[in-house]
This record gives C-alpha cells, structure tokens and sequence, in this order.
C-alpha cells in the first residue's frame, strides 16, 4: 500500500481522498475527510519543509566547498523563516557536523535508533512530536552534504484537534465545495508544486535552469516559494555564467602557464618535503635523457646524481625542511650520460603545498667556456709576444701585459689612441698599402716592423696581422701579434758569428763541419757525389812579411770574395785557417764541371790585387777530393784526403790541382792551366 502511495504524483494524493469521499460517504465520511486533510497537511509540510531546505542547500554549495562553516550557519539560520523548524543540521559525507541551528522556543525530540532507519530509508519521519526530514545538498546532481531537519507537529496536532471539532460542521460544505477545492488545489498547490517539482529535477540532473512560469500568482507560500525558486534559478544561472567564465578564463591561463612551462628551456621540476618528485617539465627530457612519467616518483639527488652526494642532500632536506630558496648553485654531476656535467639550481618553496620548485640549467657548456675564457685571458696576458687589439677604426681597444712591457705605455694611456701614435708614419707609409692589400684578399699579414716606445725609441717586431669578422653583430676587429727581435737578432747574430770568419765573413770551420755532415747525410738517402776543394794560397806568407798584416787582411778579404764569385750559389766557401780554404761544390757534378770550376778558382786568385798603392800576385794550390756514396768515410777522412790532394800540389811546384783518388789509390795532376 505504501509503495502504490509513493508512486500516485501529487495532484492523486490530492485527488484521491476527495473522490473516496464521495464514494464512501456512507461509510465513513469523517474518517476518511480526517485522514485526507491530515494526509495533505503533512505532504504541504514535508513539500514546503524541502523546498526550502532545497533553496537554502542551493545556497551553502559555496560555504562547503571552501569549509567556511562561519558562513554555513549564517544561512542555516534562515530557515527561521518556517516557524515550525525546530532544528536543522547540516552533515558532510563523512558524517561529521559542519554547521547547526536551532529553535529554542520549540521542543525538540531524539530521534528513536528505530525512527532514524525510517528517516534513513525514506527521507523523512513523522514522530510523535517532531517530523525529522533529510534534504541532500547537491552540486550538478552530486550530493556533498545533507541536511537534517526535525519540525514541530503543534501545528499539526492543532488541526487535528480543530478539524475534529468542526468535521460535523463542514460535512455539508466539503461535499459542495469539494470538487471546487479539488479544481483550486490542483490550480494553486498542484500545478505550482509539478511545474517547481520539474524545475527541481532539471536543477538535480544538470539540465537547463529555467524559470517558473505561472500565470496566476498569489501572496501564498507556493508563490513565494515559486519566486524563490525563479530567483534561485536566476542567481544559480549567473553564478554559472561567472563560474564558466571563470573555468575558461582559468583554463586560458592554465594553458597560457602550461604553455610557459613548456617552452622555458630550463628543467622545472616540483618536489615534495622529501625531496620526491611529483612533477616535471618537457625540457628534462633533454637534459636528463628520462620522460616527465619516468622521472615521476623519483628522488631529485638520484636524478642529479652530485659528485658531493652528502654534502647536497644535507642541503637540500635543510632547505625543504625549512622552506627556503637556493640562490644559483652550481653542482657537478654525472647524470644519466655518465659524463661530467654542470647544473646550476634555483629553487623556490610552494608554501601552500609543502612543496619546492627547482629551475636547473645545464652550465656545462658555459663553464667549459668560462674556463676557455679565463684560460685565453691568462694566454694573453701571459703571451712573450705583444699582443693589440683596433676596432674598425684602428683605435686600440686591448692590449696585453708584455706590450705595456716592451712599449713603455700603461694600459689606461693607450687605450682609445689611434694606432699611428706608436709608428713612424713616414716609414710605416710605403707598407701601408700592402698590409690593406693582404687583409683584403688573406685576412692575414706578417712583416717587420719598428714600433715607436713610450719614449721615442725604435722597437724592432715581427708583426702578425688578422682580422676577425663577428658575424652576428658584423663588426670587424683587427689582431695584432708582434714580437720582440731584439733578441732573436742579437742571438742570429751571435749564431753568425759562431760560424763565420771574423774578417772574411765566410763560414769557419764549425760551419764547414754542420755543412758536410748534412751532405752526407743527404748522400745516404740520395747517392749523389759532391766534390771538396782544399785551397792553399801561394806567396800569401811573404806579404804578411813585406807589407804587413793589415795588407794581408786586405788580401785575404779580395780572395775571400773571389772565391764567393768564382762558385755557384749553391756552393759553400769556408776559410778554416790563416790562408787555407774549402769550397765544397754542389752534389751530381761531373768531373769536367768539377775541373772547370777549380780553373775558374785559380784564375780568379791568380789575378792582380791591388791594395792601397801595392799591386801583389797571389796564386794556389788545390786539393780535390770527389765524396763518392759507396765508401764509408767521416767528415776528418774527407777533409784530410783533400788536404793531402793540396799538399801534393805544393810539393809540385804550387799553383796545381791535384784529384785524390782513393779507389785507385792515386793521384790526378793538372798544372793551372789545366788539361
């Protein structure tokens, strides 16, 4: 029977207790009108008592969402408006108490364990005292709290008691009037009740919210509950009209930020008070070679992997622990590519989640190149060579330690000076044009050059030109390198003089040695034979003796460029004693060339010299020996059989030429004139 009531719509509840009236008037017309009206007295309390509740629920949506119970109660407290209402308690899902009002002026009663199964089960109880009702509170049809109602029956109670004394009075007028009442209640309560009932159910499912179109309205509570729903639906409307431009608006930046996170080169990794991480950015794929999904979950040190692992992670849990930043430190690591990297970490606390982010940037790079730099800064200010630096309009905007050095001038007096202010212009003009003409077409120019000190002095530098094209700014610098020759030219020259003769300037016998030990070493590895001359100069002895030794100098000077003369370039003329010299001749001549060229030797010494007012005639004798490749010999072996091919000469009667054969064990003889 309960379960047929439930399922009857209101306007047959209505109905029903009219129509059975009149079909029961004779056999209990007073039962029947009592239990109707009571029926319908406790459907409009239990009607009214939810609706309210339902416009009052619709407005703690917000206060619960953000636990504002303070605000909760102040709305709980409208439902003074029913006077009935002895209690309301507004429950969450886990049952605990959230917010409570309460009517003093009524009397409530607890609920029995057995009548609370009831309200459990159907939403409501009606006890001896009180109605206790549950109302849901519900946001897009899901519940998140309920409210707990208890009403005073007094009201009811009363009517009870009037409609048992006046039943025998309005028997008469109810069987008149009751087909009007059943027209007017189904035109004031019933259709109101459906068309809020609808409004309701679309509000439950999610559906449109519409409001509730009634053409005739009065001043009842159906109207004004009616109204109440037309503004309910009205604010709940607008409040999802913000409440989606909110969402877009929130969605927009949330793509905007996303959009940010994403694009920042930098690693953004999320990690908790334990250092665990919960979220991570595009950009630590690359630089820790492991998706966002795999880095999830893990340890921040195991993917840092630090070389000091303990030094950081005490770092790191005193800086979860008490929510503070790292400011830019720089830490080595190994990572995942088991190489050594650099990351430099910022880190931020998020207080609200207990929470740190981390912005890590691979250095490694940068490092490498600061060190680079800080490297080449050292190079060039540690460079032996002076080092420039012009701008495209060959002003000075760099210069090293050994420049400021060897030039005299301090750094800040040079700096922004044109580079003429450390020339000659008069000298450095004729190169001009060649050193422009080089960079233009080699970038690159290097000559002799004399830079002008600080104060005035000549300063002898093997210049480097270069210049460096920048090709992102397009600006062209120039470089120049210079070096100081004073000292290699006082070492060449020293060098010189460690090999030549003072006074002829021809290479001595130091030089003659280097000389023939490269020849044979060139013999081994080619199979040339080269020819050596051993010279003795004829009647040399008697002009130190008559003239003097200052004319024998002269003399020996005249023969020394006689002989130079007499050979070719590639030939090498040594003196190695008072009047003895060797001329060894180039490798692959053949005896006739090598025959020609000592006749050539004796006419030329052979000729009168003339020095100061003396006209003196010296001749000589020559010894010479042809280095063949198929014997073993040393450079004493050679030089000896030349000079006894030369003695051989003198004892002939000077003036002769003498080949020293060793394969025949024999010797050549040709007077000055040759054969």
């Amino acid at each position: 029977m309960n379960n047929w009531l439930k399922n009857l719509t209101l306007n047959q509840r209505l109905s029903f207790p009219i129509m059975s009236f009149n079909l029961l008037v004779l056999i209990g017309f007073q039962f029947i009108s009592y239990q109707s009206y009571l029926a319908i007295e406790r459907d409009n309390l239990i009607s009214r008592t939810q609706v309210l509740a339902r416009g009052v629920g619709s407005n703690l949506s917000a206060p619960i969402l953000f636990h504002d119970s303070f605000t909760a109660k102040e709305i709980l407290s409208a439902l003074k408006a029913d006077s009935l209402i002895v209690k309301a308690r507004l429950e969450l899902p886990d049952h605990s108490r959230f917010a409570t009002f309460e009517n003093k002026l009524l009397t409530y009663v607890d609920p029995s364990d057995m009548q609370q199964q009831k309200i459990r089960q159907n939403g409501y109880h009606f006890g001896k005292d009180n109605l206790y009702l549950i109302v849901p509170v519900t946001i897009d049809g899901e519940e998140i709290a309920h409210i707990h109602l208890a009403i005073s029956l007094d009201k009811i109670k009363a009517i009870q008691t009037t409609h048992l004394k006046i039943s025998l009075f309005l028997f008469l007028i109810l069987i008149i009037t009751s087909m009007y009442f059943i027209n007017r209640i189904q035109h004031w309560v019933v259709t109101p009740i459906t068309k809020l009932n609808k409004g309701i159910r679309r509000l439950i499912k999610g559906d449109e919210h519409r409001p509730i179109h009634h053409s005739h309205l009065t001043n009842d509570e159906l109207t004004e509950l009616t109204l109440g729903f037309n503004n309910m639906v009205k604010t709940i409307n607008q409040r999802n009209k913000e409440l989606r431009n909110a969402m877009q608006k929130l969605a927009m930046e949330k793509a905007f930020a996303d959009e940010v996170i994403e694009t920042v080169q930098h690693a953004l990794i999320v990690v908790d008070s334990k250092g665990v991480i919960t979220l991570a950015n595009e950009a630590c794929q690359n630089m820790f070679e492991l998706s966002s999904f795999q880095l999830f979950n893990k340890p921040l040190i195991d993917i840092l992997q630090p070389t000091e692992r303990g030094a950081f992670q005490l770092l790191l849990d005193n800086n979860l622990n008490k929510h503070q930043g790292i400011e830019h430190l720089v830490i080595e690591s190994l990572a995942y590519s088991q190489e050594m990297r650099v990351f430099q970490l910022v880190s931020r606390p998020l207080r609200n989640k207990q929470q740190a982010l981390f912005a890590i940037e691979d250095v490694t790079e940068c490092q490498r190149a600061d060190r680079q730099q800080k490297l080449v800064t050292k190079v060039f200010d540690n460079s032996q060579d002076a080092i420039l630096l012009f701008d495209r309009n060959a002003r000075i905007t760099m210069v090293n330690t050994t420049f400021v050095r060897l030039s005299g001038f301090s750094e800040d007096a040079i700096l922004g000076r044109h580079y003429q202010c450390i020339i000659d212009k008069d000298k450095f003009a004729p190169v001009i044009p060649l050193i422009k003409e080089a960079l233009a077409t080699q970038t690159q120019w290097h000559g002799e050059i004399n830079l002008l000190t600080n104060d005035g002095q000549e300063l002898p530098l093997y210049i480097r030109i270069s210049q460096i094209n920048e090709p992102h700014s397009h600006d062209q610098q120039t470089v120049v390198i210079g070096s100081d020759l004073r000292s290699m030219k006082k070492m060449k020259l020293l060098e010189y003089q460690a090999n030549h003769d003072i006074l002829t300037n021809l290479p001595n016998r130091g030089k003659l040695y280097q000389t023939l030990y490269d020849k044979l070493r060139e013999q081994q590895r080619s199979g040339f034979s080269f020819c050596v001359l051993f010279l003795d100069l004829d009647g040399f002895k008697s002009v130190n003796d008559n003239f003097g030794h200052n004319i024998g100098d002269q003399v020996l000077i005249t023969i020394a460029n006689r002989l130079t003369e007499a050979v070719n370039e590639q030939d090498v003329v040594a003196r190695i004693a008072g009047d003895e010299f060797v001329v060894v001749l180039s490798e692959g001549q053949e005896p006739s060339t090598i025959q020609r060229t000592c006749q050539q030797i004796m006419r030329s010494i052979s000729a009168p010299i003339k020095v100061d007012n003396y006209h003196l005639n010296i001749g000589a004798s020559i010894g010479s020996y042809l280095v063949q490749s198929n014997e073993y010999q040393n450079i004493n072996d050679i030089l000896r059989r030349a000079d006894k091919a030369m003695y051989k000469a003198k004892l002939k009667g000077k003036g002769q030429l003498i080949h020293y054969l060793p394969s025949q064990h024999l010797e050549q003889e040709t007077g000055a004139g040759g054969k």
